[in-house]
Formats: structure tokens, sequence, C-alpha cells
């Protein structure tokens, strides 16, 4: 089973000397978003998704069966038929972590209210940086269409992963719950803290996936080889049940 832990500095752990060391400059960020009608920015290392693949810089909508020129024509010359969706224009402001210090990522440039959209399911920062290696973070806030909305000082993470993931809303998990606050009609911003990097070692870059492979039939969701995970519009979730959490404050 999967195991998650709630920490108020996310990933604090004690890191023997022989931890290897790195130049900080090594680590990224980077904003990653679904809406309740699985609009989406998946995870940078998602197979299907992630950085690898032509769809990481644009924000995926699915086209719902019908043909490019019914149900969005104005963004017909996106429809992808790989995946049965669009890859529309965005603009991601992602971060290089080039040592401790406080870090902003954003999307904007999109079009939120295509398909009706009104809330996220899921809103988190995707990190390079290497999960339970001394790394902490805090101070994280969200601004909608540049005001904050949202503070956070018990930052949720999935312990099992080997990368820091920075969760600020998922419905399928009530530990971290949901969004209910505004939705964007310009833009999202995440701001967080890093302190800690000296201990941390480099994540090796994921290896290109397969789309046409990692895809089904039923909403071009990847298979993420993750047990105990749904899988939703290509973006491996926190299941809601069955999940242990811990709790530390500070």
């Amino acid at each position: 089973m999967k195991k998650f832990r709630m920490a108020a500095a996310a990933v604090a752990a004690v890191v023997s000397a022989a931890a290897l060391a790195v130049s900080a400059s090594a680590y990224n960020a980077y904003i990653a978003l679904q809406t309740s009608t699985y609009s989406f920015r998946n995870s940078w290392d998602d197979a299907g998704y992630g950085q690898a693949t032509p769809y990481f810089n644009g924000w995926v909508v699915w086209g719902d069966g019908d043909t490019p020129e019914e149900t969005f024509p104005d963004y017909e010359d996106n429809f992808d038929y790989d995946i049965n969706g669009y890859v529309l224009p965005a603009t991601y402001d992602d971060a290089s972590i080039s040592g401790d210090g406080t870090y902003t990522v954003k999307a904007s440039g999109i079009d939120w209210a295509l398909k009706g959209e009104n809330d996220f399911n899921l809103v988190f920062v995707s990190t390079d940086i290497p999960a339970n290696q001394g790394v902490v973070i805090s101070d994280v806030s969200v601004a909608v269409d540049g005001e904050v909305v949202k503070t956070v000082d018990t930052v949720a993470y999935d312990e099992s992963a080997s990368n820091i993931q920075i969760f600020l809303a998922n419905v399928w998990n009530s530990d971290i719950g949901n969004w209910g606050l505004a939705f964007p009609s310009e833009d999202i911003a995440i701001t967080f803290t890093v302190s800690g990097l000296d201990n941390a070692a480099p994540a090796a870059a994921p290896a290109a996936g397969d789309v046409d492979a990692a895809t089904d039939s039923s909403k071009g969701s990847p298979d993420t080889g993750i047990a105990d995970v749904a899988v939703v519009a290509g973006l491996a979730v926190l299941a809601g049940a069955g999940i242990a959490f811990t709790r530390k404050r500070k």
C-alpha cells in the first residue's frame, strides 16, 4: 500500500554524511493542474504527458468523442488524434531552483472556461527534488488572478514518491482536501520556500513515453504502472481510500 505523510515542513529528514551533494542548479519545479472536467497539465515525470512528451507545455482538453469541427471549432487545428483531445496554448512559468530561497510557478494564457470549468480536482507543484533527503518546503501560498487565496502551513506529499510534490488540492483524498476557492480567469501561481538543498541528490530525467501505447480508449489515460493509485484523464492521483497519513507539527 502506498503511504503518504503530512509534514509541517515537508520532507524534513536526517541525511547521513554519505548522502550525495550536488549543485542546486540541477533542480526544477513545475505547476501541475487538473480541472473538474479533466483538462490538465501533468507532473513532469509522467510517462504519457510529462516533460519528455509533446504535451507537457500545452493544456490538454478532451474531445469527448465529437469531431473537432463540432466540439471546439476555434481549436480545430489543435486536435491531436493520438490522444483524442486538444493540446491548447498555455504559458507556464516554471522555476529553476538555484539554491535555498523562495520560488513561484505559474500557469497563464489558458482558455480556462472552455468546457465550462469552474473548479480543480488537483492543484500541485511537481518537482525533481529528491524526497526524504533533508529538503524542506515551507511558506506555500496560492494566488489566483493576482490575489492570494490560500496559504498552507502543513504541506501534503507522497511519501513513496522519489521526488517532492506539493499538493494544494486533491478531490480524491480528504487529508489534502478540495480546492473550493476562486477559479482563474487569467492565471494561477504557487509560491513556496525551499531549504536544505545541499543534502539532495538529483533525480533522473524520465524516458520519453510511448504515447500511443500509454493511452486507452476511455479518456486517453496512460498506463502508469503505479499500483493502488487512481488514474483519471492521464493523471495519477492519490486515491481517497486506503491511504495512510501521519502528521508532524512544527
